[in-house]
């Protein structure tokens, strides 16, 4: 059978549905209830540069009209038809598994109906369109997936940026917060879930929720390695064209139920360095720092984990500053070195950040501060009233020394990442060009591309 013919027996079964629903309507055997609805309808509401700061709603239920129950009926009246028969046996003998296809034409069934109800929110979309959608899910072609993300630990003073392809970040508007459910849909009050700070919307070709999936903890990786943000979603709602696909439809919360540790804001000034920098990740950013189920042990990812970990894991001021330190010691320093360790982390770091543009001196005053934070720690100690005082005549709060070393493990990070240098030989690198200036110029060329991306 061609792909014509079969197209026209689709279009037929399409016309039948049509065909029924209008007669159901003009007889009264199909007909839309009431159905009660709940939302929160928000009061008071301020966005600023660290998100949504300042918000009050009342929760309101309210009925509207609903074709739930009446498209049950209308299904089983249509599985009942020649036309049905004939789409299923055709479409079996070319695609094979009866019990499969029947399932999916039951699917296809169901989009042909909600598009040809009254008030459909499909209507923009023709049949001609839905079938070939269809006929792509058959065949495992790609279609077009996507998600809403509201995320936490990132905020925008641009209303909206492109990033990427595909990818648009914008600020949290009110409607955002006023999403219609059905009354016995379980919900949380708007208290329970941290309010996004910023919406990141996704869209590419592909096939499954997997993919988009991937795709969603790619980005958010992306956005903790621009700036220093606890970036997370707290809930997504994903959409897809597929018909076939039933579970890119819906909404999945994060087990993540208190907001952001550290927030930071996307200026106008940002917006151009942000592009830049995510042309630049999606090609280098190992699969480990996102993809579900993949547990690396390299030095890259153990120095990202404890990255995430001093970003997410609210507590002790000594724990956070010590998983940033650790970060460092893992793209720093050789299992075989056990002498000098605060001497040898402070001084190449020191260097990297020289190459950089930055000033040494400053950069290994930090890392020693924040190593003798860790080693602290380690030992089972926190931080006398003496020494949180001397930290805070430098720093001016302790915070603010966890926020400059948790900046030199990002930037680091983010140049072993684009750099694809084994850490032996940067290691190497580094102690060579303390005294070797051929050494210093070509560790300074490998890092060039990082620099025009960060600066």
């Amino acid at each position: 059978m061609s792909d014509n013919e079969l197209i026209e027996v689709l279009k037929q079964l399409s016309a039948t549905v049509k065909k029924m629903i209008g007669e159901g309507i003009s007889n009264g055997t199909i007909k839309p209830q009431d159905e009660v609805y709940f939302r929160w309808k928000t009061e008071k509401f301020e966005y600023t540069d660290k998100g949504v700061t300042s918000y009050s709603a009342r929760g309101e239920y309210f009925t509207k009209q609903s074709w739930f129950r009446a498209t049950i009926k209308l299904e089983q009246s249509i599985k009942r038809s020649s036309e049905y028969s004939s789409a299923l046996e055709h479409l079996t003998k070319i695609f094979g598994d009866k019990n499969r296809i029947s399932s999916y034409l039951d699917y296809f069934i169901m989009k042909l109906i909600y598009h040809h109800l009254p008030d459909s929110e499909t209507k923009e979309t023709d049949v001609e369109s839905l079938i070939t959608t269809f006929l792509k899910d058959l065949r495992e072609e790609p279609v077009r997936y996507g998600a809403e993300v509201e995320l936490q630990g990132v905020a925008l003073q641009p209303e909206r940026i492109e990033p990427g392809f595909g990818i648009t970040l914008r600020k949290t508007k009110i409607e955002d917060l006023e999403r219609e459910l059905p009354a016995y849909t379980p919900f949380m009050g708007p208290h329970h879930l941290p309010k996004p700070s910023a919406i990141l919307n996704i869209e590419f070709l592909g096939r499954g929720i997997n993919e988009l999936q991937r795709r969603l903890e790619q980005a958010i990786a992306i956005l903790r390695l621009f700036k220093i943000g606890s970036v997370e979603h707290t809930v997504y709602h994903m959409k897809s064209e597929s018909i076939t696909d039933i579970m890119a439809s819906g909404s999945v919360t994060s087990g993540r139920v208190g907001g952001a540790l550290e927030t930071y804001s996307i200026t106008y000034d940002d917006v151009q360095k942000l592009k830049k920098f995510w042309q630049t990740m999606p090609e280098f950013i190992p699969e480990s720092f996102f993809k579900p189920g993949i547990t690396g042990t390299d030095y890259l990812t153990i120095a990202y984990r404890r990255y995430c970990d001093a970003l997410f894991e609210n507590g002790l001021i000594e724990r956070r500053i010590a998983n940033a330190v650790m970060g460092l010691e893992a793209l720093f320093l050789k299992p075989g070195e056990l002498q000098e360790l605060p001497y040898r982390l402070s001084v190449r770091v020191g260097k990297m950040f020289e190459l950089l543009g930055r000033n040494p001196h400053e950069i290994k005053k930090v890392i020693r501060d924040a190593y003798n934070v860790r080693n602290l720690f380690a030992h089972g100690g926190q931080l006398s009233y003496e020494r949180k005082k001397k930290l805070e005549s430098k720093y001016g709060d302790v915070k603010n020394l966890l926020l400059s070393v948790l900046d030199c493990l990002r930037i680091m990070i983010f140049i072993m990442v684009i750099g694809r240098k084994e850490k032996d030989e940067l290691v190497d690198s580094l102690d060579d060009s303390l005294i070797d200036r051929k050494r210093e110029e070509q560790l300074s060329w490998v890092i060039s591309r990082a620099k025009e991306i960060l600066w």
